[in-house]
């Protein structure tokens, strides 16, 4: 577990279905993610399992966001080269709970717990052009903007733009 000011990151559990649901099932939420938008509690059970399963058993890499004991959103780096220690950050946060600083919150007590264990980690992240709100959270923690895809991010029928951030 990590802490923060106001925060609490904790192991994935299927006790924070009901939260998790809460959050997968806004399409606002989830919809600049490949996370799919879900419909009932059962697939909320089966992707949280999928992350369960999913978790670096040596080294924990996502965590479920707390504040105030309920869970308000994700945060992950994902081992994209081993050898390298480059990692991929990503995040969710439930939308009632959007522009309160908790994204960028948990991702910074996320990379100093990366870093602590692998100082020369490296940590990328993407965000598509028409999320603004999460480009800032990314140069809040200290990544800087490398370069753009153009349409780079493919959902149903719309593509945009990606934006690539490192700390590299």
């Amino acid at each position: 577990m990590l802490k923060t000011k106001r925060l609490e990151l904790v192991g994935f559990d299927v006790k924070y279905a009901n939260d998790f649901f809460e959050l997968w099932s806004d399409f606002e939420v989830i919809k600049y993610t490949f996370t799919p938008l879900l419909t009932t509690i059962d697939e909320c059970i089966n992707l949280i399992e999928h992350q369960i399963n999913r978790t670096n058993k040596g080294f924990i890499d996502r965590f479920v966001i707390l504040l105030n004991n309920k869970a308000i959103g994700m945060v992950g780096c994902i081992c994209m080269d081993k050898g390298n220690f480059i990692y991929g950050l990503y995040y969710q946060i439930s939308r009632v709970h959007w522009g309160c600083g908790y994204a960028s919150e948990a991702a910074s007590a996320l990379m100093h717990y990366v870093l602590n264990e692998y100082p020369n980690a490296i940590f990328k992240a993407e965000v598509v052009s028409e999320n603004p709100a999460s480009a800032s959270v990314l140069r809040k923690i200290g990544l800087k903007q490398t370069h753009i895809e153009e349409n780079g991010f493919k959902r149903n029928n719309f593509e945009l733009d990606l934006i690539h951030y490192s700390n590299a």
